[in-house]
């Protein structure tokens, strides 16, 4: 089982150290997701099914709601990797280049070279998170905040209008849009891909196939990235049991939530909870 390092929560989102030692089956995230390799071998990193390099020259970018997974193959040496998982409020706020960071389409390409820059404000973000004594919220934001710059000059996002023709080009169905915005806003995870279709008065077929036309995903992927995001929220309240957490996801036991966990995030969600630092 891989093993978490360092993780911390913040508006920003999460980062987090992680040695790889455990696949990770096919999930999504609404957040941006950003990974480099700081140590280790070598590995391949699934987005949309196709497999990527991801080397200590290189930065694997995976869009908001993009699907993504991870096949792990045994090695020689352990690899370790810092992951960024920003929320796109947050980058809005930032900076306006950074306000179309949720589109699925934000990042042109999943993964190209790391320039000099980059590779110096990833190692910063590293040097911050071994460091004994933390670092304030306001260095940890900068840090961030320097790292997504320079990812930027390597991957420039697209303009407004490319943006204002994408919308269409996904087709998103006002059947679908309705019923996604309600259960994002109510952090709705309990509904069943049958019930979500009664909802929207679709058949199943053709709702199945608006959905996943509609946000690039099935239903049960979009259920689940609801669920490991409630979970992460639950995990950070120290005083709520893990039976508790599972039960009001849905799972029948505690084991049935780890082991979804896992499946996610490649650790048990104990060992999170262990590691994870709020600022």
């Amino acid at each position: 089982m891989s093993d978490p390092l360092r993780i911390i929560h913040g508006p920003f989102g999460r980062v987090v150290l992680v040695r790889l030692d455990h696949s990770m089956v096919l999930h999504a995230h609404r957040d941006c997701h950003i990974v480099f390799k700081i140590g280790g071998a070598d590995i391949q990193f699934g987005i949309n099914g196709k497999e990527y390099s991801v080397t200590a020259q290189s930065a694997l970018m995976i869009n908001a709601w993009e699907p993504h997974f991870y096949n792990h193959r045994e090695t020689n040496e352990k690899t370790v990797l810092l992951a960024f998982y920003l929320q796109p409020q947050w980058l809005k706020e930032l900076d306006r280049r950074f306000a179309h960071s949720a589109h699925p389409k934000f990042f042109a390409r999943p993964v190209d070279t790391l320039t000099r820059r980059l590779a110096q404000t990833r190692d910063d973000v590293v040097d911050a998170l071994t460091q004994h004594i933390p670092p304030s919220m306001r260095e940890m934001e900068l840090l961030i905040a320097a790292v997504f710059c320079e990812v930027l000059t390597i991957s420039p996002p697209q303009n407004l209008l490319h943006f204002a023709g994408e919308r269409g080009e996904l087709g998103f169905d006002a059947r679908i849009r309705k019923l996604v915005d309600h259960m994002l806003s109510d952090h709705d995870a309990g509904m069943s891909p049958d019930a979500m279709a009664s909802a929207t008065g679709l058949s199943r077929p053709q709702f199945f196939r608006l959905f996943k036309k509609s946000t690039g995903m099935s239903p049960a992927l979009f259920v689940n990235m609801l669920k490991m995001e409630s979970g992460l929220l639950s995990l950070a309240q120290r005083d709520v049991k893990l039976q508790d957490i599972a039960f009001d996801l849905g799972f029948d036991t505690a084991g049935n939530f780890t082991r979804f966990f896992v499946g996610m995030q490649g650790f048990a969600p104990s060992k999170y909870r262990r590691i994870l630092e709020i600022m």
